[in-house]
């Protein structure tokens, strides 16, 4: 890991111990109950249909970017999100990107899609809080994970009707995925280790997939013509920035309609 995801993620067991000693995970357990709503089936079938389905991400700020500031509240940008997705992605990481559990919550109250909880998932505990609070799904990001406990996370999501987002960033990544269950698989332009965005190598890595797994492209996603070189080689694709930063966020969601 690189430094930064390395502070993410040591600062996120903080947060962790601090929720298990307010709520144990007993009583999350005993409180949670499961997912009606299909993620994987939601974005199924994009390759078919030679046109990408669009993943629509909400997030207050990166660590390597300003607040989204020109956009409004999340509800506003959720309805909206709603008319052209096929699921919204709610960062719900507090420190580095200014989200919350919260946002999900209120992210619910507003959509019928399906919502996945995008953050540095390492325990049981984060996937019921993910539940808790009304996600159908988890990102599970394969460099901070090992084999085992990826295999063991993906199956605590499955027994709450949970799709788990694995995602990878390089041929290592890819070959501890094809060690587990996984059936949605998630492949990132961004280097972890510099940063930078490259999107022409998600298109080696996505070849390596078996077919029958559904493929999403993350990151570096900002126009229809990306979208349009994704086509019939991924299923769907994760947007965030791109979206937030547009001046009129309707006009934006449109570059991505087939």
């Amino acid at each position: 890991m690189n430094d930064l995801l390395e502070k993410i993620v040591e600062n996120k067991r903080g947060e962790l111990a601090i929720s298990q000693k307010s709520c144990p995970i007993e009583s999350l357990r005993e409180i949670v109950e499961p997912s009606e709503r299909d993620f994987r089936a939601a974005l199924a079938g994009g390759r078919a249909e030679n046109w990408v389905k669009l993943i629509a991400e909400f997030k207050r700020r990166s660590p390597s970017k300003k607040a989204f500031s020109a956009n409004p509240e999340l509800e506003k940008v959720v309805e909206i999100y709603d008319r052209s997705a096929a699921a919204i992605s709610i960062l719900t990481d507090r420190k580095f990107f200014g989200g919350s559990l919260e946002d999900i919550e209120n992210a619910r109250a507003t959509t019928d899609l399906p919502i996945l909880r995008k953050d540095f998932i390492f325990d049981e505990y984060q996937i019921l809080e993910a539940r808790q609070f009304g996600a159908d799904a988890v990102l599970l990001i394969a460099r901070i994970l090992e084999i085992d406990e990826l295999e063991f996370l993906i199956s605590a999501a499955r027994k709450l009707g949970m799709s788990a987002l694995v995602e990878v960033h390089d041929a290592a990544d890819l070959a501890k995925t094809a060690e587990t269950s996984a059936e949605i698989i998630g492949v990132n332009s961004r280097n972890l280790d510099t940063l930078a965005i490259d999107l022409e190598r998600i298109f080696e890595l996505a070849a390596r997939i078996p077919p029958e797994k559904i493929i999403v492209a993350e990151s570096g996603i900002s126009n229809r013509d990306d979208f349009g070189k994704l086509a019939g080689k991924f299923d769907a694709a994760l947007v965030g920035s791109a979206l937030l930063a547009a001046e009129n966020l309707s006009a934006k969601l449109l570059e991505f309609e087939k």
